[in-house]
């Protein structure tokens, strides 16, 4: 038999029986193991203490503890073992009583093979029978363990952002897991600040200090709000709950930053003496997190309240993007526009929304800027790089400002780079051009290689610095070489091409005459004219 292997335990006085159904009963084709066993009850309870097994096999009558008190302690301590009892027809009434006591079958002796490899069946399949129910309750309450926090979230979402009628909250509440009347509740969201490539894996990683820390310690519930990652705290304490409050989220984050070594800003809500009030926690959570776009990162933000938003007319973002480019020429001037700029964005209180809007055109207009000086700074940035997106991952406008002086500084270094002689680039490349000209397949990228540029900058210094394109002066070259070797070398057409870097002659000699306005066998032949006159 596959599967599972159930031990059993034999306890009988009798050594012949013991030592008969060891040998006669086949108990691995049953699916048991026959895992010990003992001459009384006390060896017996010994071997069953140690063993634990499945089913136990056990001899009404025998010395020091019989087989009922023996099936009594076990009825008691190990109720999922099952006992099955041997007795004798003189006995039958004590095995009887046994039944009542929890013993699950009994069998008289003397015992034949096939009736207790028939009872032992019926055993296997009443325990496989329970370990798929049990298996069955597993899955039942498993599912329902993980459905809660889904039923928890989607209720938490409810609270926060609609108006629930108040007689199903209660109701509600008690269908996910959620305590209903404690003394007081606070939301307070946490997010973190640095810009992280998986964050997916730090919102779990937070998650499980958070789990740990509130939800394993029955004073809090973790939920997701705004992409960020929430907490609904509680408590039953009335004496000084602020205090309590303060302390657990002061606490949380610097588990955060120790363990996973990030940090992070929390925004913290309202405590309110009702979970429906929780709302009112959430909005002073959310304007409290959002208002570290202004006062910054790694900070526990609490009290704020929802600003007036101020319009900034289109005239006005005009004047910053002429300050800017007025002032790109110097280094000092141009971060001193961005501060003076990003100091009246914070008087003004304008909306985060428009910040990034204005702070994207400003670095456009930078951009295309540095663009009109050398088209090829492009190659700086990454591919497809979009400017006005990625100013939409900061948390902070300080964080913006040292982003785009960031974007300035590449921008001028480049520039500062290429005003700079590209003598040693040239010579390098002109040295490999000449010493590999004669393979076929020389390609801009196999030079590019070789002197570890890119092949917009190649093509850029290239033509500044040589006047003509790369394929223009390799066909030059080749064709200077193969003028020499008509001159003085006996070699064959078809020789020449394949020396110059052309495999195939027919090609060689249409590029020839292109270039030179004669056939490579004319020009042979007018060149040895002149050389015998």
């Amino acid at each position: 038999m596959g599967g599972i292997m159930y031990k059993i335990a034999l306890i009988d006085d009798e050594a012949v029986v013991r030592d008969g159904m060891k040998d006669l009963i086949p108990w691995e084709e049953l699916g048991l193991e026959l895992i010990g066993t003992a001459e009384d009850g006390e060896k017996g309870l010994l071997l069953i203490q140690e063993m634990l097994p499945d089913i136990v096999l056990l001899d009404i009558n025998m010395p020091r503890l019989n087989g009922l008190d023996l099936a009594h302690i076990l009825t008691k301590n190990y109720p999922l073992i099952k006992i099955i009892l041997i007795s004798g027809y003189d006995e039958f009434h004590y095995a009887r009583q046994a039944l009542r006591m929890g013993v699950q079958d009994y069998i008289l002796k003397p015992v034949t093979k096939s009736e207790m490899v028939n009872l032992l069946c019926a055993m296997v399949g009443k325990l496989d029978e329970e370990r798929e129910q049990i298996r069955k309750e597993a899955d039942v309450l498993n599912k329902i363990e993980q459905s809660i926090p889904l039923i928890q979230q989607k209720l938490l979402e409810e609270l926060v952002f609609t108006e629930i009628e108040s007689s199903m909250i209660a109701k509600k509440c008690i269908k996910a897991n959620i305590p209903y009347n404690k003394a007081f509740y606070g939301i307070f969201l946490i997010d973190a600040d640095n810009q992280i490539e998986n964050k997916e894996l730090t919102y779990f990683a937070i998650q499980n200090i958070v789990s740990e820390m509130v939800v394993n310690k029955k004073w809090g519930i973790l939920f997701e709000l705004e992409e960020c990652n929430a907490v609904l705290y509680f408590t039953d304490e009335k004496e000084s709950p602020k205090d309590k409050y303060d302390e657990t989220i002061q606490y949380i984050k610097c588990a955060i930053t120790e363990l996973i070594g990030i940090t992070v800003t929390i925004g913290v809500g309202t405590l309110v003496n009702q979970i429906e009030e929780i709302s009112t926690s959430y909005q002073t959570a959310y304007y409290a997190l959002l208002s570290r776009f202004f006062q910054g990162t790694n900070k526990i933000i609490e009290n704020s309240k929802p600003y007036e938003v101020t319009k900034v007319h289109f005239a006005q973002w005009v004047q910053w993007e002429s300050e800017v480019i007025k002032s790109i020429e110097q280094k000092e001037a141009f971060e001193q526009v961005i501060n003076k700029i990003a100091n009246e964005v914070r008087k003004r209180k304008m909306a985060v929304k428009d910040i990034e809007e204005l702070w994207g055109n400003l670095a456009c207009a930078l951009f295309k800027k540095f663009m009109e000086i050398d088209p090829s700074i492009t190659e700086i940035f990454s591919e497809g790089i979009n400017l006005t997106e990625e100013i939409k991952n900061f948390k902070t406008l300080s964080d913006m400002q040292i982003w785009i002086k960031g974007v300035y500084e590449r921008c001028m270094n480049y520039i500062n780079d290429q005003a700079k002689p590209n003598k040693v680039h040239i010579k390098n490349i002109l040295g490999f051009i000449e010493e590999n000209y004669n393979m076929p397949d020389l390609s801009m990228k196999m030079v590019c290689d070789s002197v570890h540029i890119s092949a917009s900058h190649f093509s850029n210094i290239f033509k500044r610095e040589v006047g003509v394109t790369f394929v223009q002066y390799l066909t030059e070259y080749r064709i200077e070489k193969a003028k020499r070797l008509l001159k003085y070398t006996p070699l064959r057409t078809y020789e020449i091409s394949e020396a110059v870097g052309y495999a195939d002659p027919h090609y060689f000699s249409s590029t020839f005459k292109k270039a030179v306005g004669q056939s490579p066998s004319e020009y042979r032949k007018i060149s040895g004219e002149r050389e015998r006159k």
